[in-house]
């Protein structure tokens, strides 16, 4: 049984390796059509299709290092009278470790980086210019975020004049991850003269 395990762990640990080399990246097939994900990019992201990842390489990379791995460490350390338990206990864990793989990579493939999230809320927002932008030169601008913080975005200005670092300026178009601005409308009290 010792060298089922450390086959395992081998076959396993060498397919983890590839996997984190990028070796073979995007290629975890699941069946069920496209996978479920709306882009159409071969990951699982329906949420009741769990049994979909049994048949996904990156289960099955998990579960076979995981197995070899603990009963290796059981069958070793346990003594003679934990021989029998280890194929169970093993399995038991190779298993959890591959669902547990595919369940965290397939929340990980559902968030989208480096793009605003809700970027259409962010129009008719106020900001402040840290860097100074005007046509066809980019700045930076800071909007104070809902929940508490800051977000610091590329600035563009369809605006003749240009806007100097620390003018008030409105948003008025997102593109991606650039805010489109434009000098923010007075808003104090109208001074009479």
């Amino acid at each position: 049984m010792l060298s089922i395990y450390v086959g395992s762990l081998l076959f396993g640990g060498l397919l983890i390796a590839a996997s984190l080399l990028g070796a073979g990246h995007g290629t975890d097939a699941h069946a069920g059509g496209d996978g479920g994900g709306a882009a159409g990019d071969g990951h699982d992201t329906s949420t009741g299709q769990a049994w979909l990842a049994l048949f996904g390489l990156r289960f099955w990379s998990f579960a076979a290092a995981f197995f070899g791995l603990t009963g290796l460490v059981v069958s070793r350390l346990g003594g003679p009278s934990f021989h029998a338990l280890a194929p169970a206990v093993a399995a038991a864990v190779g298993v959890g470790a591959g669902l547990g793989a595919s369940a965290t990579f397939r929340a990980l493939s559902r968030d989208t980086i480096g793009q605003v999230r809700d970027a259409a809320a962010l129009v008719g927002r106020e900001g402040r210019l840290l860097l100074p932008v005007q046509r066809r030169q980019p700045g930076k601008v800071r909007l104070a975020s809902p929940g508490g913080g800051d977000l610091d975005l590329v600035a563009e200005s369809t605006d003749d004049e240009a806007l100097p670092a620390g003018a008030e300026v409105l948003v008025v178009e997102v593109r991606g991850n650039v805010a489109i601005v434009t000098r923010a409308p007075a808003t104090g009290p109208a001074r009479s003269s």
